[in-house]
């Protein structure tokens, strides 16, 4: 079986796609993947699903779950991979079959790879892993669901690697491949001043001064305009660095 939470929820068996329900049955599911392995509390599940559970909760847990078990049997065990009883339920899986679990692996192989010295292979596996990504995670999650809180955590753990994979980069000088993609991502994330400060540094370190010094002052603008707030210390620090020309190239 695949599991896939980094994106809109999916489970293939065979290669093949399988129906998950409706959209709450869905977060039944995704609470269950977020705990894979993990024993959940009946009642625990059931907050995790309905910010305020309706008195039908419980019948339509049970239903949910009911059809999750047929929805998840094992074809060649023929066993579910949802387990459960009358107080705890768990989503059995196996190793390489969550996306969330091989992407942290992935991840983990590349900080031991650039702790070692070899950017390129720390470049490599954070590329495979940010490669499983289809989306936003658990996508189409209500905001007002308590899984959503569980979809802006793993978007915080992925913009975290980007970055990682954004310093390696620069680093290594690879200045064309870290320009285009962290304009793009300035774009789609406009006070993120990390990004901010990566592209400047990028663009300084490939002999264009004058647009990395425009880089500040548009997110200077921007942040003034729209938050009422200057850059923090770190940003205007290396904007200043790159006015005195203090930095290595």
């Amino acid at each position: 079986m695949e599991f896939r939470m980094l994106g809109p929820l999916e489970v293939r068996i065979d290669g093949v796609p399988i129906h998950l329900g409706g959209s709450r049955q869905q977060t039944v599911l995704g609470v269950l993947l977020a705990n894979a392995g993990r024993p959940l509390p009946r009642r625990r599940l059931g907050s995790l699903v309905w910010n305020d559970p309706p008195p039908s909760a419980g019948p339509n847990l049970r239903t949910y779950l009911r059809r999750l078990r047929s929805a998840l049997t094992d074809p060649l065990s023929l066993e579910s991979r949802v387990v459960a009883d009358r107080r705890q339920v768990t989503l059995r899986t196996e190793p390489g079959e969550l996306d969330l679990e091989v992407f942290d692996e992935w991840c983990r192989t590349a900080d031991l790879a650039r702790k070692a010295g070899d950017g390129a292979a720390a470049l490599d596996w954070y590329g495979k892993a940010l490669g499983l990504w289809r989306g936003s995670p658990l996508e189409g999650i209500d905001v007002d669901n308590p899984l959503y809180a569980t979809a802006v955590e793993l978007t915080e753990r992925r913009y975290a690697v980007e970055s990682r994979r954004w310093e390696l980069l620069v680093e290594s000088g690879d200045f064309g491949a870290a320009i285009g993609e962290l304009r793009a991502a300035v774009v789609a994330n406009p006070f993120r001043e990390r990004l901010a400060e990566l592209l400047m540094l990028a663009l300084y370190k490939d002999h264009r001064r004058w647009e990395a010094l425009q880089v500040f002052a548009e997110t200077r603008v921007r942040m003034v305009d729209r938050l009422g707030l200057e850059p923090g210390p770190e940003l205007q620090r290396t904007h200043r660095r790159i006015l005195e020309d203090d930095l290595e190239r």
